[in-house]
């Protein structure tokens, strides 16, 4: 299903499936998530205004960091933008599947002049059978013999009423210390955790929101930090799972071999 924004040329598409589960998202607007229902009711926030701005940084939805999550220093990737390149590209391909969709964005001479390196990223998001919904961030490496350095990330924005961020409750290890530094994030400047995931294979994020219900957020291990972050004045806080803090694509790299694809995955959940 295709659908566009009253007034706008902005397309989305979305794709709908039983039990009021929904998603929609946006090729030329760098593969954006823009919305997800679980169970008829949205998880995401979304500045419409952004969206439609194609000068503007979308806020809200889920951009796609790539190859970068964060700013970088040093001369190494010059023209690399915080957050990388994927989210700004209109180059997306994308096709929808019974139970959700994929997108892929392929090298070509734009990116290299950027970010040198031969690859093919793919987004395959779907609804599970049991209500869940699962983004699976893909990237094969298509050089012959040089090793593709990487640190992506997601960038979910979750819809939280300005006056109830106090009121959030994180519920994993680490997450008493998000709860104490609300002060910090609501305002701003982002905060930097260790995925729990990474002392404890087994271990979800769950995380209470006002107004929403109880979100559980299972981020593979490949995503090593978790950063917490919102804006003073606005209705959303976002849960980043990313593979390194900043500079990582510089400092500390994950180094994908040739002919290979490497895969993080986020698992959405939500209960009453």
């Amino acid at each position: 299903m295709r659908k566009w924004i009253e007034g706008s040329a902005i397309k989305i598409e979305t794709v709908k499936t039983e039990g009021g589960n929904e998603v929609s998202f946006c090729p030329e607007r760098g593969g954006i998530i823009t919305s997800i229902k679980l169970g008829g009711r949205e998880v995401l926030y979304l500045d419409l205004a952004t969206l439609e701005d194609k000068s503007a940084n979308v806020r809200g939805g889920i951009p796609i960091l790539f190859p970068n999550a964060g700013p970088l220093e040093g001369p190494q990737y010059p023209n690399l933008k915080q957050h990388g390149f994927g989210r700004y590209s209109r180059e997306w391909k994308a096709e929808t599947t019974g139970q959700g969709f994929k997108e892929t964005l392929l090298a070509n001479g734009e990116t290299k002049k950027i970010f040198p390196f031969d690859f093919r990223l793919s987004i395959k998001v779907s609804f599970e059978k049991d209500g869940s919904f699962t983004i699976n961030q893909e990237v094969e490496n298509l050089e012959e013999a040089r090793e593709l350095p990487l640190s992506m990330g997601l960038h979910p924005y979750f819809k939280i009423p300005q006056d109830k961020k106090g009121e959030v409750k994180f519920n994993f290890e680490g997450g008493k210390f998000v709860e104490e530094q609300v002060g910090v994030w609501a305002n701003g400047k982002y905060i930097s955790i260790d995925n729990p995931k990474i002392k404890d294979p087994s271990a979800v994020m769950e995380i209470v929101i006002p107004d929403l219900g109880t979100l559980l957020m299972n981020a593979s291990a490949e995503y090593k930090k978790v950063w917490i972050w919102s804006m003073a004045g606005k209705d959303f806080f976002c849960v980043e799972p990313v593979m390194r803090d900043s500079g990582g694509l510089v400092d500390d790299p994950e180094m994908i071999r040739p002919k290979t694809t490497f895969t993080a995955r986020l698992k959405l959940t939500l209960k009453e």
